[in-house]
């Protein structure tokens, strides 16, 4: 099946073991991406039993195409309903507990199916009620601003800190090129910053695979290469806005959103520069800032772990021995001891959740692996290896450019303060190896 990793249609509704030795499963049963796409959700919902629908959107995407979509549902005798979830005071839509709860609380008996019409922020929201109340899930893309359309995870703001909930994918997705040509030039580029950072995910992957046998898949793997390629390929396109690469960066937004399904988590498609990217919006909501959009900060932020990659790809192996040495020398090796209060001192009021999630809560075993340095100097050929096969962090920026998103920390709007605090504490916000967590050794 590798053949057709860098096609959509083959991977709908399938279910196979894979050579990874894992059973994948891709449940969508419908993707379009095409002008015209909206007006294929109605007859799709008549087709699969579905009377009635509720129609999510915010007060943007409602004039976008919630409205247009409302009509077409009524001219074919279906019910639909609206629900326009409201900002809060400061202007924000968020996926948190009060967007939630809007959304649980017009999800009525006769709702079969919820339809996020929207970008990010609602389909994460709509993946998550959807699943809690066991309807349908269609998808209406506004922009292709995200990866996260196909995908099963909900990245949530529970509390205060950023997590992923189990929930599910959509049934169908419906992306109407007719609408996206028409998105902000700023979430274009944004859609394009999010598929840059999987240069850094795919590698942040491959070493947690290399230092601690993480389970890894080619294929899904191989599927996010693809669907990054075609992004990069087509630059120049989606940096002009035109239909051709609007309908490419789309389709490389949903392979590498199939990709996360596949395995069922995230990892082929977020790492360190996802990290930063929830460190930094977690900070901006206790410090009640405008949040930036997803994608911009993933842009920026895999400028800096690309950066450290080329940094660590500088090392011979007799060199990361000596800076493992020293570090060693110093007494400044990431004990679980050292990391809790490293997560005391950059969480404040939601420690407690970042303890748990890296295993160094209340009651948790938390012993240390002494033999980690060991294997990261008897294995640094190949950490070398995946280290070079990231692009230098001047290419990366320079493709973030083109496309006219941010390639700075001061154009995106974060303090040098922010990186630098960022860069110590962010690591933590998911347990996952990271060249972040190499860092610490070197």
């Amino acid at each position: 099946m590798i053949e057709q990793v860098g096609q959509i249609e083959p991977w709908l509704g399938k279910r196979f073991m894979c050579q990874c030795g894992q059973e994948h499963a891709a449940p969508i049963r419908k993707i379009v991406i095409e002008r015209g796409a909206l007006a294929e959700l109605a007859p799709y919902a008549q087709e699969r039993g579905y009377t009635g629908l509720l129609l999510v959107c915010d007060r943007h995407t409602l004039e976008a195409a919630g409205r247009e979509l409302l009509q077409l549902c009524e001219a074919a005798q279906l019910k639909a309903q609206l629900c326009v979830l409201a900002e809060d005071e400061h202007g924000e839509l968020a996926a948190d507990e009060r967007v939630i709860v809007q959304l649980m609380l017009h999800v009525t008996p006769s709702a079969q199916a919820i339809v996020a019409v929207g970008s990010g922020t609602i389909h994460d929201t709509v993946r998550f009620v959807a699943h809690r109340t066991n309807r349908a899930f269609l998808s209406v893309p506004t922009a292709p601003s995200v990866d996260g359309f196909a995908s099963v995870g909900a990245p949530l703001i529970i509390g205060g800190f950023k997590q992923t909930i189990p929930a599910m994918a959509p049934e169908a997705i419906f992306a109407d090129l007719a609408l996206l040509v028409k998105s902000p030039r700023a979430m274009i580029a944004a859609g394009f910053g999010d598929m840059l950072g999987k240069y850094t995910s795919l590698a942040d992957w491959q070493l947690g695979r290399v230092l601690f046998g993480e389970p890894y898949c080619e294929l899904a793997a191989e599927m996010t290469r693809q669907g990054l390629a075609l992004c990069v390929d087509h630059a120049e396109e989606i940096a002009a806005g035109t239909e051709l690469g609007v309908r490419k960066l789309m389709e490389g937004l949903t392979l590498s959103g199939i990709s996360m399904l596949l395995v069922g988590h995230s990892r082929p498609a977020s790492g360190g520069e996802h990290h930063l990217s929830h460190y930094w919006e977690m900070r901006f909501i206790q410090e009640r800032r405008r949040a930036l959009l997803h994608g911009a900060k993933v842009g920026v932020a895999a400028v800096k772990m690309a950066a450290l990659y080329e940094s660590a790809a500088a090392l011979t192996q007799e060199a990361a021995a000596e800076a493992i040495a020293a570090r060693k020398a110093r007494g400044g090796v990431p004990t679980p001891e050292r990391m809790a209060a490293q997560i005391r001192q950059g969480y404040g009021s939601i420690a407690d959740q970042v303890l748990a999630e890296n295993g160094l809560g209340a009651g948790a075993d938390s012993s240390w692996d002494h033999e980690l340095p060991e294997r990261i100097i008897e294995r640094w050929d190949a950490i070398r290896g995946i280290c070079r096969s990231v692009p230098s962090a001047a290419a990366l920026a320079q493709w973030l450019q083109q496309a006219g998103g941010p390639t700075t920390i001061e154009e995106l709007g974060v303090e040098e303060k922010l990186l630098q605090e960022s860069l110590h504490y962010a690591m933590y916000v998911r347990n996952r190896y990271t060249i972040m967590r190499l860092g610490q050794w070197l």
